[in-house]
């Protein structure tokens, strides 16, 4: 006697503020999503059924910084600006980044058009930075110290992409039950009986 096909789409049950799709695909691709909070969370890979359990791997790109020096210039200006952008080119507000002078550290926070200013007290060494939502929090990149001018390209996906390596879920009748949070989450996505959503 076979075991039951586990593909189809399954939801996550009865935890509070969290919520979590996992569409295992017949041809052994799978799409995540979770949502906690403010946060949202994703993965896509590969799955495969080994021992009563659905094991999943991701297929991610190679790892890439969360931040990259796009560029800097010696703008001759009364302050030092860093500007974070998305990869669309636009500017991301409500970054938190702390600039490295020789003289000790400067916080501020990017604006609505992705800018944080800060006081021209002593040259900049370096600039790290906090995304509180994701509980991300940076080394410094190093900076050019005769620029006060700095752009910032953030790789959202580098930041809210999960990698699974043989994540293991117990298939449990209609149920897949994950421990991916620590062993005493039982985290227990059900299969939607009606099939896969269009």
């Amino acid at each position: 006697m076979h075991a039951a096909d586990p593909s189809g789409h399954y939801y996550l049950q009865n935890m509070r503020e969290v919520g979590s799709e996992l569409l295992l695909n017949p041809g052994g691709t799978f799409e995540f999503m979770l949502a906690y909070g403010a946060a949202d969370y994703w993965a896509k890979g590969t799955w495969k059924v080994t021992d009563g359990s659905v094991i999943l791997n991701s297929t991610s790109q190679e790892d890439k910084p969360p931040f990259r020096l796009l560029r800097s210039s010696a703008a001759k200006a009364a302050a030092i600006r860093v500007h974070v952008v998305g990869q669309n080119g636009h500017g991301v507000p409500n970054i938190d980044v702390t600039l490295v002078t020789k003289d000790g550290k400067l916080d501020a926070r990017t604006d609505s058009d992705g800018i944080a200013m800060f006081p021209k007290t002593n040259a900049p060494v370096g600039a790290a930075f906090e995304v509180r939502v994701y509980k991300l929090k940076t080394e410094p990149y190093e900076l050019n110290s005769a620029h006060d001018d700095f752009t910032f390209e953030i790789n959202g996906e580098a930041i809210t992409e999960l990698r699974f390596t043989d994540e293991r879920l117990i298939v449990n009748g209609n149920a897949l039950i994950s421990h991916y949070w620590g062993p005493d989450q039982n985290m227990r996505y059900v299969k939607e009986q009606s099939g896969p959503r269009e």
